[in-house]
């Protein structure tokens, strides 16, 4: 059997404009997917914030503080950071973005970015040759 599937996929941001950026400009980060336990973690925090479903960027800092508080941490384990500088020509790293309030927002998208990543859709599902799960019955 062959299933399409990767634990590491390489993801560029839409932060402060990345994304529109001409792609020699643009950062990325390099994602490994999120383990069972760290996913479940984290979608738990997106459910108590009152986030279902498809996670949009733009959400307020009442619903990315409680997310990014509970979650940062994971980030550092996760993600690796490729050409992004301070003005000064300095790398910034994982841990200053989880660190530094003027990234919070990117924290957030990262996180979503990684639950989404991490999250098998039902598209993936059909995709695999695999059989089907039925429900069990009572």
């Amino acid at each position: 059997m062959q299933i399409s599937f990767s634990r590491q996929e390489t993801y560029v941001p839409e932060w402060k404009g990345n994304k529109d950026l001409p792609e020699a400009e643009q950062f990325t980060v390099d994602l490994t997917l999120l383990t069972v336990e760290d996913l479940l973690f984290l979608l738990d925090a997106f459910s108590e914030a009152g986030i279902e479903g498809q996670v949009e960027v733009d959400l307020g800092l009442k619903e990315l503080k409680p997310i990014v508080k509970t979650n940062g941490h994971l980030l550092p384990k996760y993600v690796i950071i490729n050409n992004l500088r301070n003005e000064a020509g300095v790398e910034i790293t994982i841990n200053d973005v989880v660190e530094f309030p003027y990234f919070l927002s990117l924290a957030a998208e990262l996180l979503m970015k990684l639950a989404d990543a991490s999250n098998p859709s039902d598209d993936d599902t059909k995709n695999s040759n695999a059989l089907p799960v039925s429900e069990p019955t009572l």
